[in-house]
């Protein structure tokens, strides 16, 4: 168990701006943020790429700072500035020395609340996305991915890519962004996260007067999760290997704090790390493949979950039934002698690895707060994980596999034959 209490105040504004701190208090730096609920599956087919463009065009100038002096304002003091737009959600945050905390909040609520959005800059970001959106184009890993949500979240904001298509990015007008702004001002609330050495009550009042342009903010974007059954195979020129992405998700079931503990313990069996079974047999074993992995995305209303890797065409299928194999193989079978102490030890000692980063806590808080809706301390955590038996991993597992759709997406090279595959 951690020994250290986990100091956590949460303080919700009037306006709708969700005040949440994580004190380190041996930290000599901070990470502070503001994260709008609002991503890429919350778009309309005529905004797609909408999030993802506002979170770039905010850099580009407010009626307080240009586009030179937000990127001097912490670079120059030592500090960086981030931000990212993700399916769920759009952030801005900054890693500072514990004192520019103020200077941070300010320069990130000044991008939020008074961004100019003029056309000129406009354009030129417009050419900055759409040569982005061509780099990701130009990643199989990347793009096998995109084509796995498509087809598996048909029906559902997931499925369309983050950035949109080149032909959605050139039609986004200037009046879309600014009727994002009204949304970030009157209707979406506005949650402020900082970890490291951050005063709570000076943070509250510090927000309270950096948003106070937002009047209020109490409605989240709405979206509804379906999931479907498929095989998507597309051929891509100039490629070499074949890139897989065979996966499923699961309904909001899978959202309780047991759930989640199990599943985390199944993930990292599966493919979390070269200790983990998908590594060992298709990398070790079999040399089949030179990066081999599973992930998963939690959202409010599901958790998807899949398996990536890259492998000469004419091993595709082979690959893909090894990694069936392993899956059903540990579903089935259950653990090794052994394993589950040590999937138990992995993922702890990552959690307190994280601990000691102020960036790494104030994500943890951040994507709490926005997917999951609360706060869960760390030692909370430990204690789960540690209290989590085999039988009760296999049996929570195997009642979400047991109705799941999957679905297999493939980018391979263009002059290689489709093989026959199954879901």
């Amino acid at each position: 168990m951690v020994n250290e209490k986990q100091t956590y105040r949460k303080t919700v504004l009037p306006n709708g701006v969700v005040v949440q701190t994580d004190y380190m208090p041996h930290a000599y730096s901070a990470t502070v943020g503001a994260w709008l609920p609002r991503g890429s599956r919350h778009e309309k087919p005529e905004e797609f790429g909408l999030s993802h463009f506002y979170e770039h065009l905010v850099f580009k100038g407010t009626g307080n700072r240009t586009a030179f002096e937000i990127a001097c304002s912490l670079e120059d003091r030592g500090g960086n500035l981030e931000a990212y737009t993700t399916r769920q959600e759009t952030g801005f945050y900054a890693n500072v020395v514990a004192g520019d905390v103020p200077l941070a909040l300010d320069v990130i609520a000044d991008m939020l609340m008074n961004p100019r959005f003029e056309k000129e800059e406009m354009e030129k970001e417009r050419r900055v996305i759409m040569e982005e959106v061509r780099s990701y184009d130009d990643i199989p890993e990347e793009l096998v991915g995109d084509v796995f949500n498509a087809l598996h979240f048909k029906g559902c904001g997931i499925a369309h890519s983050i950035t949109g298509k080149l032909s959605d990015v050139r039609r986004l007008t200037n009046e879309q962004m600014w009727e994002y702004e009204r949304q970030v001002l009157k209707d979406m609330p506005i949650y402020v996260c900082a970890a490291g050495k951050v005063n709570h009550d000076e943070l509250v009042d510090l927000c309270a007067k950096k948003f106070a342009r937002k009047k209020t903010g109490r409605k989240l974007p709405t979206d509804s999760y379906v999931c479907h059954s498929g095989v998507k195979i597309i051929g891509k020129q100039d490629i070499q290997q074949s890139n897989l992405f065979w996966g499923t998700s699961f309904g909001p079931e899978m959202l309780t704090e047991e759930n989640r503990t199990a599943f985390s313990i199944f993930n990292v069996a599966i493919g979390a790390g070269m200790t983990s079974r998908l590594f060992q047999k298709i990398r070790e074993e079999r040399g089949l493949a030179y990066s081999v992995y599973s992930l998963a995305d939690v959202f409010p209303d599901c958790v998807d979950w899949g398996v990536s890797l890259a492998t000469e065409p004419k091993q595709l299928v082979t690959a893909l039934d090894l990694t069936r194999d392993v899956t059903f193989g540990l579903l089935k079978n259950g653990f090794a002698k052994g394993e589950l102490a040590r999937i138990k030890t992995n993922i702890i000692g990552s959690m307190r690895l994280g601990a000691d980063n102020p960036e790494k806590r104030v994500m943890r808080l951040a994507e709490q707060s926005l997917h999951l809706d609360e706060f869960t301390p760390m030692s909370q955590v430990e204690k789960s994980v540690m209290d989590m038996d085999e039988a009760k991993v296999l049996d929570i597992m195997n009642g979400a596999f047991a109705n799941a759709k999957f679905g297999v997406a493939v980018v391979q090279p263009s002059d290689v034959k489709k093989p026959v595959l199954k879901a």
